[in-house]
């Protein structure tokens, strides 16, 4: 997907977040990809614009995408975070031998209810959902 540098300054500063050569990078980073890097992917990516970019810049800027909304974070077992820049509702397919994740359109329907817990010292805000199994790669091999 094609991303203007117009476009990702609107996102920052919808957020109220300063806009700075390295947060506009990490941004362009995650916004065109579809393969759910980590923060060492991006990394690596962002420095061949970036050279003087240290990894502490790219995770602490990740970490604050995530606390602001602009970027989703998951785990795919247990294995290192990965990022989506994709935050619409979605289901991430996450295959258990080769660990590739990919983003299917279906979200837990809002008719399913969270079960009846007591839950007085928690509160629940979102559902995600991931669906492990193998890829179409690793089932042919």
């Amino acid at each position: 997907m094609k991303i203007t540098p117009e476009q990702l300054t609107k996102r920052l500063k919808e957020r109220h977040i300063s806009v700075t050569p390295q947060r506009l990078e990490i941004l362009k980073s995650l916004m065109t990809r579809y393969d759910h890097p980590s923060a060492d992917n991006i990394y690596q990516e962002v420095r061949r614009h970036l050279p003087m970019i240290s990894f502490n810049t790219v995770y602490k800027t990740l970490e604050t995408f995530c606390q602001l909304g602009l970027v989703v974070k998951i785990n795919p077992l247990h294995e290192v975070a990965r990022y989506d820049g994709n935050v619409n509702p979605h289901t991430h397919l996450v295959c258990t031998r080769c660990h590739k994740v990919l983003d299917v359109d279906w979200q837990w329907p809002d008719e399913v209810p969270l079960p009846t817990l007591n839950l007085a010292d928690f509160q629940a805000t979102e559902v995600a959902v991931q669906i492990f199994g193998l890829c179409r790669k690793c089932l042919a091999d």
